[in-house]
């Protein structure tokens, strides 16, 4: 008997492949039975992605549960039985028991499976369509099949058996040798928040990539018990590694060609924690629950450190349906790595839906967020409402179609001195205070919908008029009556109360500070000036405001380039939104480097004192670059950390990664341990490498030329 370890914190993959000679049936006379107590037990496996099965879990209950698409796990979840014949059958779940089987709530298109009462169960027939894939349809009406509606997780419904994902194939499994996973964990100084711990893959020979349910720390079986198909030759090893956790099989890293033993066989499979990784998953989006998106993070005088996302019931974005913003913050600045830094959510902006009585409260999403440099306060401002953002049409209502663009919000977020606990206030709508800047003096809108770009606001170090220093944020816009998207850069001295348009609006489209920019932010440059780096495949827009008059605000744009034409700040052909920032002089830029949205990755380059080099040309050449993440990767924010005596410059990088491919990671990086040359970051900073403090107050005097 061959014995393998599985440590905590990880999940379970069990995949068969189409190729294998017991993976798809020429015929399917031999699943079929004539009562539950005599059934096949048999997995029924998506024929456009054999990694997905239809699954039954009684943890809800059973009556009126749905019927669901999951990773194949070979566990009892995805073990079914057909009671009839290819032509009239009822299907049964083997963990729902013989009671119960299961029913569509009509045989239309999109009617939902559940399970029911056996003698209220629908009769379903099985026709087959192409090479072995075959499709299972209520017995009346065979145009339609079961279809892995909206993805894995999601409810199995019914819909046109021309789509692959409607097809199935079927493999009988073999009950009398089960396998026997045991888990052994040491889960001691793991992190609070890293309580999933990733996949273990069961790939049948000839397997391809294989996929899986995870493993859940809080949740954890002694052992699990797999049922394979019989006389199936599978291997054992890592799926998707979950941040935190380290995992093996009997001390290897994979086991490979096993067979099953006559008695069935036992693997241990062991689990440990990971310390010297100090990525923490602040929240999961995992297949078949509701996802978060949209990353926002900033550290606060008072030394906190605040993490932002999208909470998305609708499963989308903002014009689909529920959006609520969510929120986590670090009472250690990030620092103390006991696996309890970090608050419980806090949902701080709550849409109502599409049941809202007023348009902006149906959902709010993409935070944009500052931390004032003197006052415990944090502005967040977010879009708002029921508009997708390309269909907004501000200044262009009609009776038909009346006026609505995508909509704004702002909320506050403040330290109670006395209850020392930080309060939000609701949100307010700010639409109109904010859409009027872009009408010219005719009274004509150049933006018809926009949002602004979400992350991190910036707030000016030197430029002070009022109680506040300035703040800035940039605009994703679309031109009033036209599907083209640019950028603006708007500012305010009162800390979001007003608002104001940085330089002058122009004429039309091509006048703006990066026409076809997409998703923006931007950054104060150390003389003063505005660098705006917008989202575009391969690379980013870079534009530079330059001012003459830094109290009223005057200045021109210079003209924006493409950083991957003019310079080296160039990767994959993804298109993704990114973070800009500088600590004094050194320039910071976060973006996915993969062809698709994977390897999120921090540029860094230093720049000068010499305001002649502030170009958007100048400022797309010379960056280097530190790896982040290895895997599907997107979104990302950046902030600079409270920072002890001797503990260097740390920053905080708030980023989307798998798995799910936006679930909501944390990690601290310490530029002195990771760029590549210390004595440029130590000429870059102009600080004391062991007493820089948040704000940067100890000046160090090194030559800026080296």
């Amino acid at each position: 008997m061959r014995t393998v370890r599985i440590f905590t914190a990880l999940a379970i993959i069990l995949f068969c492949t189409a190729t294998s000679t017991w993976a798809r049936h020429d015929s399917i006379d031999d699943i079929f039975s004539e009562s539950f107590k005599k059934g096949i037990p048999v997995q029924i496996t998506n024929y456009r992605d054999n990694g997905f099965t239809l699954k039954f879990s009684t943890e809800k209950g059973i009556a009126d549960q749905a019927v669901q698409s999951g990773a194949a796990s070979f566990t009892v979840c995805d073990i079914w039985y057909l009671v009839g014949n290819a032509e009239a059958f009822k299907l049964y779940s083997h963990t729902a028991g013989k009671r119960y089987a299961v029913k569509l709530e009509s045989a239309e298109n999109g009617a939902a499976a559940t399970m029911t009462n056996e003698k209220e169960a629908t009769w379903l027939t099985i026709v087959k369509k192409e090479d072995n894939g075959y499709t299972i349809s209520p017995k009346e009406n065979s145009n339609i099949s079961f279809n892995m509606f909206g993805g894995a997780g999601k409810d199995i419904r019914l819909y046109s058996c021309e789509d692959k994902g409607s097809l199935w194939s079927f493999r009988t499994i073999d009950m009398s040798k089960p396998l026997k996973l045991n888990i052994n964990a040491q889960t001691a100084g793991a992190f609070e928040t890293n309580y999933k711990i990733g996949e273990i893959a069961i790939t049948l020979e000839n397997g391809a990539e294989p996929k899986g349910f995870m493993l859940d720390k809080n949740k954890l079986p002694k052992s699990i018990t797999c049922y394979m198909p019989k006389d199936a030759v599978f291997g054992i090893s890592k799926g998707m590694e979950c941040h935190g956790w380290k995992i093996d099989f009997n001390g290897e890293s994979s086991l490979q060609n096993i067979r099953l033993a006559e008695k069935g066989t036992e693997i241990d499979i062991n689990i440990s924690v990971d310390k010297e990784n100090r990525k923490q998953y602040l929240f999961y989006s995992l297949a078949g629950e509701i996802p978060y998106r949209i990353p926002a993070i900033t550290s606060t005088a008072n030394g906190y450190v605040f993490a932002i996302n999208d909470y998305r019931p609708c499963g989308s974005d903002i014009g689909f349906g529920e959006v609520d913003l969510v929120m986590r913050h670090s009472v250690k600045g990030g620092k103390e790595w006991d696996g309890h830094s970090w608050s419980t959510p806090v949902k701080i902006a709550d849409g109502e839906g599409k049941e809202a009585k007023e348009i902006w409260l149906t959902g709010f999403g993409d935070p944009a967020i500052v931390a004032d440099r003197e006052k415990n306060e944090i502005l967040v401002m977010c879009v708002c409402g029921n508009r997708v953002c390309w269909h907004g049409n501000y200044g262009a209502g009609t009776p038909e179609n009346p006026e609505n663009p995508n909509r704004m919000a702002r909320l506050r977020i403040k330290y109670n001195e006395a209850t020392q606990q930080w309060e939000a206030t609701q949100p307010e709508e700010v639409t109109y205070d904010i859409y009027p800047l872009f009408k010219d003096k005719e009274g004509k809108a150049h933006v018809g919908s926009m949002f602004i770009g979400a992350g991190r606001m910036a707030q000016s170090s030197m430029i002070k008029v009022g109680d506040y220093y300035r703040i800035y944020c940039a605009v994703w816009a679309v031109e009033a009556g036209k599907h083209r998207h640019h950028n603006y850069v708007l500012y305010s001295d009162d800390f979001g109360e007003t608002w104001n348009l940085l330089g002058e609006l122009g004429n039309d489209f091509n006048d703006s500070p990066a026409p076809y920019g997409n998703e923006p932010k931007c950054e104060e440059l150390p003389d003063g000036s505005v660098l705006l780096s917008s989202r575009k495949g391969g690379g980013r827009y870079f534009n530079v405001f330059h001012y003459k008059n830094f109290e009223k605000a005057e200045g021109y744009w210079d003209k924006a380039v493409a950083t991957d034409e003019v310079g080296d700040l160039k990767f994959g052909r993804n298109d993704t939104n990114g973070e800009i920032l500088r600590i004094d002089n050194l320039l910071l830029q976060t973006v996915p480097t993969g062809d698709r949205r994977s390897d999120v990755a921090l540029f860094y380059r230093h720049i000068s004192n010499d305001p002649a080099e502030y170009t958007p040309e100048k400022l797309s050449k010379g960056w280097k670059k530190i790896k982040i993440s290895d895997r599907s990767s997107a979104y990302s924010s950046l902030c600079l950390l409270p920072n002890e005596v001797g503990e260097g410059v740390n920053i905080g990088i708030y980023y989307e990664e798998s798995p799910g491919d936006y679930s909501m990671v944390y990690t601290p990086v310490n530029l002195y341990k990771s760029i590549e040359n210390p004595f440029l970051l130590i000429n870059s900073l102009h600080t004391c490498p062991t007493c820089y403090k948040n704000r940067g107050e100890h000046i160090l005097l090194i030559d800026d030329e080296f």
